[in-house]
């Protein structure tokens, strides 16, 4: 589990992003939604560890976090994490994959076998030996999906994954999302599409004006506080 208490985190120009008490419970899928600007984002990279914050509280599998990020590299073997931004190696495509395979380590990373289905399901296999730099936007975020599922960790953090997908290919990304759920891993998905959040999660993480409001059931949020 993730458990997050008391978080407070100064952000330059905005105001201070407060968290009082979530819980991310293994083998659910978690939605963080709300309006641009309501901290979304910069939770879950507090979580990854790259933003530090002020006060409170974070412990991953009874680990606890310090608040400067260089002091907490062994939670990386709980947590895959793919961001906004796209960020790879320079080469080809499959360079990037097979830099994972070659220095990773192998009790978390998912067998070759399987990157390969997941080239072919999402279409990738006629990019494999094009420069990064020269992949299109949704060619991007489908690699970038790719690495996230091959990474086999226990927490999934995805921000705004399919922001650049096609419908077609949202799908399947969602299928993918489904599948790590029956796994027993956890997912925690920053998504501005409520309907996408309706249709695959177990809980809604509502946040507004850098303030986490409250942590839903899915048909509670929705059929409830938001009415859909």
């Amino acid at each position: 589990m993730i458990s997050i208490y008391g978080l407070k985190k100064q952000i330059e120009n905005q105001g201070v992003l407060t968290v009082d008490n979530i819980n991310f419970q293994k083998g659910k899928i978690y939605s963080i939604v709300g309006h641009n600007g309501s901290g979304k984002s910069t939770l879950i990279k507090i979580i990854y560890n790259i933003e530090n914050f002020q006060d409170g509280s974070i412990t991953i599998n009874d680990e606890y976090i310090d608040n400067e990020c260089m002091n907490n590299k062994n939670i990386y073997k709980y947590l895959s994490y793919t961001p906004q931004e796209s960020r790879f190696l320079s080469g080809s495509l499959m360079d990037n994959f097979n830099y994972i395979y070659e220095y990773g380590k192998e009790q978390f990373i998912k067998d070759k076998s399987y990157l390969y289905k997941l080239i072919d399901k999402f279409d990738l296999n006629k990019k494999l030996s094009t420069n990064v730099k020269k992949l299109s936007g949704g060619e991007i975020a489908k690699a970038q999906f790719i690495r996230s599922l091959i990474m086999n960790k226990e927490y999934n953090l995805l921000d705004e994954p399919m922001a650049n997908m096609d419908l077609n290919t949202i799908k399947k990304a969602e299928k993918e999302i489904l599948k790590l759920k029956e796994e027993g891993k956890t997912v925690i998905l920053v998504t501005h599409d409520f309907m996408q959040a309706k249709k695959i999660s177990d809980y809604i993480v509502f946040m507004e004006n850098l303030k986490h409001i409250d942590t839903y059931e899915s048909d509670v949020f929705f059929n409830g506080v938001m009415k859909f």
